[in-house]
């Protein structure tokens, strides 16, 4: 649940990094993927991007995430029994997009029921101890005009640090389509994370980094832990009516924290002690937003060309309680070594509340003309407020009112059959990043902020099976981050440039390439800048990021396939002063997946070694805590669809 991270490492990793990896057997993240800019499919995901990373920004922060292409403001993230996959829209692949986002649109897929009953199980160990059983079903009521589609998963999630977490995700859907061109399908899912403890987050003097440390142990407080309830459920309808294209979604999300922590070492020296250890804990966070979309459109056929004329209404009423938090001092401690210490007595104060209200009132126009190009052009008018409630009667807020008009034009020209070229200009009005939790003014989320985004770039098909895509980009948002005070607040603007590159598809009889490349000039300034203050360069920010994932079907072997990935990334800054950086890095993983058939039940047994050469690291957070990564690991998961 994205809510309650602490922080997001920089490097995700390419094959089933997720602590529990059940999956259908026919799920693979590298065969199914289209490019590497980032989608997944069950529980695989692959890609140089991901939901909280495109072009060093989060969409999902940004508030740029759709379900089914419709609206949806995410509060905790969606329940994999309801979602069948997603897949990052950027760059050409949001062409023909209505209403780009200038930080990339995650785009969801709900799972709905195919014309023959299935049930699925999978169960899984590894890595770092984990355990986990899924079961989910496809049920056909009515043919293809009804069906049902959910089911349950249990989890005893292991962590790279050591700590060991309970987790329990369950829901599913349910789409009735009576005839072509009208369909309803609503959704329901839940998670609920429970005694999962926080892992120490470390900081230095910013001159240095923390000691190289032994990793899978817990050096953590057995008390300091996270237990958390999301939920998101909704409902998306299509109908035809006149001739139009009518599209209805209406969705709700709400993050529910009875209780968080973070594990905080400041001062850390080379020998590894703290000079002192610091545990934030808050109890009773909430984020709830009821959101959606009402979209019509209507298309125009004039021989090879179609016209299309989009009007779009969206909005969202987002609520949240935080703040309050007990600050628990331990005093001297250890980074490297066990230091257990008892249960304190503790109590939160008061929240502070926020209530934000949108609406956005889009039109937009989309051509197509066949072996040509495309063209869209967009406008929107987006009415924003926020208003916040400090705890203390005292103190009062000024609302916070915006009023932007946001355009947008792309273009895309098919020079010939295997070459396209396309640019892209969009303005957005999108959501600040929440103050993390080991900030001075923790969970604070300050008002939307105005962001631009410029891109170009060509794809080559390169034979039947093979798509390279190469393209430039040019993101600036205002740049947030901590202060000398630990406080969370904007520090100056940034302005992402960069290019990117991508090749997919099978490059041979049963080998398909999955490879991606992005360099990023990440560049901050204002006034904190010029000052010297902070350095150019976000902390946390790289200039380059690599991927690669193979997937060969052993010839002769029928149902048997080999699959290595690797993944690599350049020195990330250390420190606000730009004068330290963390080594580059490379890590590769290798696994293997054996599919059969036992009478009409299909079998899936997959095992992958990940970060097979143990290679040591550090993932750092924007605001400069350190974290290790994870060390070699195994997983095995054996699946079944009957």
């Amino acid at each position: 649940m994205w809510r309650g991270a602490a922080c997001v490492s920089a490097v995700a990793l390419a094959l089933c990094a997720a602590p529990a990896c059940a999956q259908r057997t026919d799920d693979n993240a590298t065969r199914e993927a289209e490019d590497a800019f980032g989608s997944s499919v069950g529980n695989e995901s692959i890609g140089i991007y991901n939901p909280f990373d495109v072009r060093g920004f989060s969409p999902v922060d940004a508030g740029n995430v759709r379900i089914e292409g419709l609206y949806f403001d995410q509060q905790t993230d969606l329940s994999q029994r309801v979602i069948a996959g997603s897949t990052i829209r950027v760059g050409i692949s949001a062409q023909g997009y209505a209403f780009p986002a200038p930080t990339g649109i995650v785009d969801f897929a709900l799972r709905r029921a195919g014309k023959d009953p299935l049930a699925s199980f999978a169960a899984s160990v590894g890595p770092w101890g984990s355990l986990s059983f899924e079961a989910d079903a496809e049920l056909p009521i009515d043919g293809e005009r009804l069906g049902f589609a959910g089911g349950a998963g249990v989890y005893r999630n292991g962590q790279p640090f050591g700590a060991k977490g309970f987790l329990l995700s369950y829901g599913g859907t349910l789409r009735w389509a009576p005839r072509d061109g009208v369909s309803v399908q609503a959704f329901w899912g839940q998670s609920r994370d429970r005694d999962e403890e926080a892992q120490p987050l470390i900081a230095t003097d910013g001159m240095r980094l923390p000691p190289k440390m032994k990793r899978g142990r817990f050096l953590g407080q057995h008390w300091a832990d996270n237990d958390a309830t999301g939920t998101g459920y909704g409902v998306i309808a299509h109908a035809d009516p006149l001739g139009l294209d009518v599209s209805l979604g209406a969705f709700r999300s709400v993050y529910a924290s009875p209780h968080a922590a973070a594990d905080l070492l400041f001062g850390v020296s080379p020998d590894g002690s703290a000079a002192d250890r610091v545990v934030v804990l808050e109890d009773g966070y909430r984020s709830g937003s009821t959101s959606g979309e009402l979209r019509v459109s209507k298309s125009l056929e004039e021989g090879p060309r179609r016209h299309t004329l989009v009007a779009s209404l969206r909005g969202r009423a987002q609520d949240r309680r935080y703040g309050g938090a007990a600050l628990v001092d331990l005093g001297p401690s250890s980074a490297i070594e066990p230091d257990f210490r008892p249960a304190p007595s503790y109590s939160n104060g008061p929240k502070t509340r926020d209530a934000v209200r949108q609406a956005t009132l889009g039109v937009a126009y989309q051509g197509q003309w066949k072996g040509v190009g495309e063209l869209g052009l967009g406008i929107q008018k987006s009415r924003y407020t926020k208003r916040i409630t400090d705890p203390d009667p005292s103190v009062h807020f000024p609302e916070t009112r915006d009023s932007p008009l946001l355009i947008e034009a792309s273009a895309a020209a098919h020079l010939t059959h295997w070459l396209a070229l396309y640019a892209g200009y969009t303005r957005g009005l999108e959501e600040s990043p929440v103050a993390p939790r080991e900030a001075a003014n923790l969970n604070e989320a300050p008002p939307a902020i105005h962001t631009r985004q410029k891109d170009a770039g060509a794809r080559i098909r390169i034979g039947r099976r093979v798509t390279a895509v190469v393209g430039v980009f040019d993101v600036e948002k205002p740049y947030f981050n901590l202060d000398s005070a630990m406080r969370f607040r904007q520090l100056g603007m940034v302005r992402n440039r960069g290019v990117e590159m991508s090749v997919a598809g099978e490059v041979m009889k049963g080998l398909t390439l999955v490879a991606g490349n992005v360099l990023i000039d990440a560049k901050v300034s204002g006034e904190e800048v010029r000052s010297g203050a902070i350095g150019p360069r976000p902390v946390a920010s790289f200039r380059r990021h690599s991927i690669l994932s193979l997937d060969y079907a052993v010839p002769g072997l029928k149902g048997l396939s080999i699959e290595a990935a690797g993944e690599s990334i350049s020195r990330p800054v250390a420190n606000s002063a730009n004068t330290l950086s963390i080594p580059a890095r490379s890590v590769v993983n290798l696994g293997a997946r054996y599919r059969f058939s036992v009478g009409e039940t299909k079998l899936l047994v997959h095992a992958t070694v990940a970060n097979v050469f143990g290679v040591f690291g550090w993932n750092n957070t924007a605001s400069g805590f350190y974290i290790p990564n994870g060390n070699r690991r195994y997983s095995l998961t054996v699946a079944a669809d009957i």
